[in-house]
């Protein structure tokens, strides 16, 4: 059976290199309208969706994030950042960041999920980045990294996507079939 949304799903991929090609305007405003779209519980919309393209503010961000990580002394953390050549972003020219208000942790999933499929539809690589909260709920870098990115008042960091064109294939995981089970 053949079916463009299935196959989008089923062909996204965590892409953790791009190149340096923009990614045009009306296919940011049709990502954003994509995450936007998402459902939330009771339609209580609890995400905002701020679009970073400016690629020296993604680097400072960078930096913080690997920077918090050795601050803290989190060898794990350092070294997979250290094998993945310091990068955070992987170079991704557009960065989807999700403020959500009130823990509101399964909208921002649904939200980010709706924005990578879309990506991937599109012919876009993408990845669903967690780590780059740590300076957004750090008490001493949070206020400063939440006023660059203007985040609304009340908002936390919920999740980023980074978009763009994909300069690796990504690995695809394998389906655990073994996690699926069936009532009648």
């Amino acid at each position: 059976m053949s079916n463009s949304t299935l196959d989008a799903i089923f062909a996204r991929r965590s892409n953790r290199a791009y190149t340096d090609k923009k990614v045009d305007d009306e296919t940011v405003a049709l990502l954003a309208k994509a995450a936007l779209a998402a459902p939330s519980g009771g339609n209580s919309q609890p995400v905002n969706v701020i679009v970073v393209q400016n690629v020296p503010l993604i680097l400072e961000l960078e930096k913080a994030v690997i920077d918090y990580f050795v601050k803290i002394g989190n060898e794990a953390v350092v070294d997979r950042i250290k094998k993945r050549n310091n990068k955070v972003f992987y170079d991704a020219s557009t960065v989807f960041f999700l403020a959500v208000k009130n823990k509101a942790g399964v909208d921002v999933g649904i939200m980010s999920e709706n924005l990578a499929i879309a990506a991937a539809s599109l012919g876009l690589g993408n990845i669903i980045l967690g780590l780059p909260g740590a300076v957004f709920n750090d008490p001493d870098t949070a206020a400063y990294w939440k006023g660059k990115l203007d985040f609304p008042e009340g908002y936390e960091y919920g999740l980023a996507v980074a978009v763009g064109y994909a300069a690796d294939e990504g690995k695809p995981h394998e389906i655990d079939l073994g996690k699926l089970s069936y009532i009648k």
